[in-house]
């Protein structure tokens, strides 16, 4: 055995441990192929397959390689493979009772105390029992294996996952199911025909780091649908053919190859068989061979959408715009092919064409096509439209469908961020924090994460924690402008306006500029008495982008916000006070106004006017904590707004 051989095992169970079960497949698939007769490798590979039939298989190995294997019989039994056997009935009733408790907390020792008693070895049954006799014992029995399956069932966990702790396992009950529970913020619009529930599917608490070495799968309640091989096609007739099959199911791709050969040398008629030759080619990187192979295929018939499919993957690397063209064309031959939309919606994700993205995955969507992974795409493209509130649906519908995919809870995070910035709710934020803080326990190295839980942190006023959270962000990118943008704002709170004007600044050398940036670029320049800089520079456009939304409401909020800030520095300027008092009057005529900044108009207002008591020291509008400007202003900066509403 090699000497890395180890460490390539304890790299497959770490990666099971955090829930990629991918990446655990590949290792544990290169291990059974230089050493299939290790039982350990079979074992873990059981854990992290996708199909009953496939852990039955695995399992089955194990224990043809060691028939004694416990953990191999016990899986079986829990799967129903296997028959319980009367040893294996009293091994698994005798299951430590702090193994059992984290899934059974119901269960109290009397109870297992009565089973254990039931589990006693009887007598083996005469034939000459009365017929009375003969049933009490059948019931007996029935009662000790159906209570003995009970208590297999408890310990899969620890069948299956024999190397996670047991404190572990106990994190189950940090994470309960999906629950038909309302959520106290109602979802906003809803993008389909057919509204989805108020009452989200994913009401849970965040799983702590403490318990991120326990995968998702296990922490949260799924049922899972087999996605069968696209382009399969059943062969009865030919074993070559369905070991070829069940070789590329198990990740062993040069298997896949020797007997696809085999099939094809006698048929080289057969479409599928070429296909499938093809896509074991691809997972081992033998993108030329692969490509051949796939031209084969459709070379017999050119609308066989999954060659195409396979094709446009292979070419990926090679030639993007062929690549993109046998996507688009096995979406159009087959509109219900939901691996094909899956792979050219990430194709149009991962280049930013955010339009094409939204208008595929909405045609997938009307053919019936759905899957978590389109909903997350959908989401995605819809977020960065700015269609917020449709984002944040698709969102919350991808995490329920798959709740074991962290994609999906950062998605769900960042949607309810982005809703709170793009509405000025802070209400949104809050919601924010549980899938956040389970995404970066599991995914602690990416800086999305940080960056959007840091945000969400500072819109609830956890200022320690925000910071902590943008720094690791920007630690592990120093390039995220969100990040640079949350930090502005969090130093501005602070009354640390030079670096807060400095995160500022890389957030829009990084960025793009957004309302947000604007104002909070112009509240640091206010306080630090740059007045023109903000006036010109920031409000000004910020004023305009404003009044191009259509939504009322959000138009509203927006300019009363560039509004307040401009009327504070016209009140610096006793030149333009009427500027002042106009633009506060402007934000009072408003219906749709954040309650603090209507609070800050009618004080000032009121002031000017000379109806009111003498105000407070200025203060930027949005309830910021930070003092007015520290600088005494120059009035010849100060221009007044030349026309009303301008």
């Amino acid at each position: 055995m090699s000497t890395d051989t180890p460490k390539q095992l304890t790299e497959a169970i770490a990666a099971a441990r955090v829930g990629d079960r991918h990446r655990a497949r590949e290792i544990l698939s290169r291990l059974l192929r230089s050493d299939s007769s290790n039982a350990e490798y079979w074992i873990w590979m059981s854990a992290v397959v996708d199909s009953p039939k496939e852990r039955v298989y695995c399992l089955e190995s194990a224990l043809k390689v060691d028939p004694t294997n416990r953990s191999a019989m016990r899986g079986l039994v829990i799967l129903g493979a296997r028959e319980p056997s009367d040893r294996e009935l009293s091994q698994a009733i005798k299951v430590p009772r702090r193994d059992i408790d984290p899934i059974q907390p119901a269960l109290q020792p009397s109870k297992i105390e009565s089973v254990e008693e039931q589990a006693e070895p009887k007598p083996k049954p005469s034939t000459f029992l009365p017929k009375r006799g003969q049933l009490v014992l059948r019931f007996v029995t029935t009662t000790v294996i159906v209570g003995g399956a009970a208590l297999l069932l408890a310990g899969v966990i620890y069948i299956i996952f024999p190397r996670i702790p047991t404190g572990f396992i106990g994190a189950a009950s940090t994470l309960p199911p999906a629950s038909p529970t309302s959520t106290e913020t109602p979802l906003p619009g809803t993008p389909t025909a057919t509204p989805i529930p108020a009452a989200t599917r994913i009401i849970r608490t965040p799983v702590s780091t403490e318990f991120a070495a326990t995968p998702l799968a296990l922490l949260v309640e799924r049922t899972a649908t087999a996605t069968p091989l696209a382009g399969y096609t059943p062969h009865p007739s030919f074993e070559a053919y369905q070991a070829g099959v069940d070789a590329i199911d198990e990740g062993d791709y040069e298997q896949a190859i020797f007997f696809l050969d085999q099939v094809i040398d006698t048929h080289p008629d057969w479409i599928d068989a070429h296909y499938l030759r093809g896509k074991a080619l691809r997972l081992l990187g033998r993108i030329g061979s692969a490509i051949t192979s796939q031209d084969q295929a459709l070379n017999q018939n050119q609308e066989f959408a999954p060659a195409l499919l396979e094709r446009g993957r292979a070419l990926m690397s090679r030639d993007e715009d062929a690549a993109q063209r046998d996507l688009e064309e096995a979406v159009k031959l087959e509109p219900g092919f939901t691996e094909a939309y899956e792979e050219l919606g990430t194709f149009y994700q991962e280049r930013r064409l955010w339009q094409r993205l939204e208008n595929r995955m909405e045609v997938a969507l009307e053919a019936g096509t759905r899957s978590p992974r389109i909903l997350f795409l959908l989401s995605d493209a819809k977020l960065n439209l700015g269609k917020v509130e449709e984002g944040l649906a698709y969102a919350i519908e991808s995490s329920a469908d798959d709740p074991t995919s962290l994609e999906g809870y950062l998605a769900v995070g960042r949607a309810y961020v982005e809703m709170s910035i793009n509405s000025l709710d802070d209400s949104y934020y809050s919601q924010a924090l549980w899938p956040l803080q389970t995404y970066v326990a599991y995914r602690p190295g990416d800086y999305h994460g940080w960056g959007y839980l840091g945000r969400a942190q500072l819109g609830i006023g956890e200022i320690d924690e925000a910071l902590h959270s943008l720094n690791i962000s920007l630690e592990l990118n120093d390039r995220y402008a969100r990040a640079y943008l949350a930090r502005g704002i969090l130093y501005t709170a602070l009354g640390r306006y030079e670096d807060a004007l400095s995160d500022l600044n890389n957030a829009r050398r990084f960025g793009s500029e957004t309302f947000d940036l604007q104002i909070a670029t112009a509240r640091v320049q206010f306080h630090t008495g740059q007045y023109t800089a903000a006036l010109n520079e920031n409000l000004q456009p910020a004023v305009q982008e404003s009044k191009e939304i259509t939504s009322l409401r959000l138009r509203e909020m927006r300019l009363a916000e560039a509004y307040a800030l401009r009327a504070l520095i016209y009140e610096t300027n006793p030149e333009v006070i009427s500027d002042a008092i106009r633009h506060w009057r402007w934000i009072l005529d408003f219906e749709h106004v954040i309650p603090e900044t209507r609070a800050l108009a009618e004080q000032h207002y009121n002031e000017l006017i000379g109806e009111g008591p003498t105000r407070t020291p200025t203060s930027s509008p949005t309830a910021s904590p930070s003092p007015g400007p520290t600088t005494t202003p120059n009035p010849a900066e100060i221009t007044p707004s030349p026309t009303p509403g301008s």
